[in-house]
């Protein structure tokens, strides 16, 4: 009976047995899409580029390739991604290119992220798409100057491994994307 109890507790915390061994059970996508939110509630950024697909950090740096390229950008690349020199900025990972892009966007609505820090995520489930992508759908509910609001959203992971990992947001790349028109030069007139 203890062997028994013992067991139907390990499983319900998220352990298999497999042989006589204990193996913990894949992490779903729904599990990482929690953690995405909490950290971006925590103002985490490190903790959310951790939880990106590598394609999407390399395609984020791409989309900001003018602050990588650009001498005469360093008053942008110090805002955007805290260094100066164009040297600083190709020294950086893809991993510290995302975390400090959203930290500059956390900062640009300081009562956005004081919203998200109470805010609620209550996940509803996720959609398969393709073999290895899959959209977990989840509502927010959080409170802006006294006005509660909710919200549908969705965040779309690949499979990486036994785990999952995030993909650029529609809203994130349009504004990776905009910053980079902005910064690209006027083509010639002639």
């Amino acid at each position: 009976m203890r062997v028994a109890l013992t067991v139907w507790f390990m499983t319900g915390l998220g352990w298999s047995f497999q042989g006589s061994s204990l193996f913990a059970q894949q992490e779903t996508p729904e599990d990482v899409a929690q953690r995405y939110v909490s950290a971006m509630q925590a103002a985490d950024w490190d903790t959310m580029a951790g939880l990106m697909d590598q394609s999407a950090l390399k395609s984020m740096r791409d989309l900001l390739s003018p602050l990588f390229d650009l001498p005469e950008a360093a008053e942008l690349r110090q805002r955007f991604l805290g260094v100066e020199t164009v040297d600083e900025a190709a020294a950086l990972s893809d991993t510290a290119v995302f975390a400090r892009f959203m930290q500059f966007v956390g900062s640009q609505e300081p009562s956005l992220q004081e919203a998200l820090k109470t805010s609620r995520m209550r996940v509803i489930g996720h959609i398969p798409e393709g073999g290895d992508t899959v959209h977990v759908v989840y509502r927010m509910t959080m409170t802006v100057e006294g006005i509660t609001m909710t919200r549908l959203d969705v965040f779309s992971l690949r499979q990486h491994g036994e785990t999952w990992r995030g993909l650029l947001a529609g809203d994130v790349s349009a504004l990776a994307a905009a910053l980079r028109a902005a910064l690209e030069p006027y083509p010639d007139p002639r």
